[in-house]
């Protein structure tokens, strides 16, 4: 199993997400000219249109999205239980009653099934999130100037050029790695508590 668990890491990307959003409340530009952006952009070589320049609002919309992104995320963590959390409940409950914790895990389904939601879930949540976010990133990276042009010309939609940026590459790749992490750390949970599963049962 990984050093840091997929909890911490959940928790700790809610808290990156909220200071994002706190800056693309108030200072919208440390995010935009940081240097990571910037490098990225010039290496990629994805230089936004020239009419790309969102204004307060539309940060300040993306920044409440982070923040409702971040709470969902907190609110998932905290109310399901992890697979410790429900080992040490069986434990608690073996205490008071014979036999293993592996056979009062396997004598209620329930617990069995608690025990495995929490890895359900974010496994799907993390796999669902990475192919957005490729996606995204995918796109932006293949489009070619000229399509982007025809987007700009159509008018209405031009708000759909504009993510054509730097910024939205850079977020979206970050993104897409975190992501991944997050499901192979929720995998090798999952094989180690099954392994701890296999002991306690024999």
């Amino acid at each position: 199993m990984g050093f840091i668990s997929s909890k911490i890491l959940i928790q700790a990307h809610a808290f990156l997400l909220t200071v994002l959003a706190v800056h693309l409340m108030r200072s919208p530009e440390v995010i935009t000219e940081s240097d990571v952006v910037l490098m990225l952009g010039e290496l990629l070589q994805l230089d936004a249109p020239s009419s790309f320049s969102l204004s307060q609002p539309h940060y300040a919309l993306c920044g409440i999205l982070l923040i409702i992104d971040a709470l969902i995320d907190l609110v998932l963590v905290y109310t399901i239980p992890q697979i410790n959390e429900v080992f040490a409940m069986a434990e608690a409950a073996r205490s008071h009653a014979p036999g293993s914790v592996a056979g009062a895990m396997r004598a209620n389904p329930f617990m069995a099934r608690l025990g495995s939601l929490y890895s359900e879930i974010w496994t799907l949540l993390s796999a669902a999130r990475f192919c957005v976010f490729f996606a995204v990133s995918f796109y932006i990276f293949q489009c070619q100037p000229s399509v982007w042009a025809g987007i700009e010309s159509v008018g209405n939609v031009s708000t759909v050029a504009q993510l054509k940026s730097p910024v939205t590459f850079t977020f979206g790749f970050m993104e897409m790695m975190f992501w991944l992490w997050i499901s192979v750390t929720i995998r090798e949970e999952k094989q180690a508590v099954s392994s701890r599963f296999l002991e306690r049962g024999q």
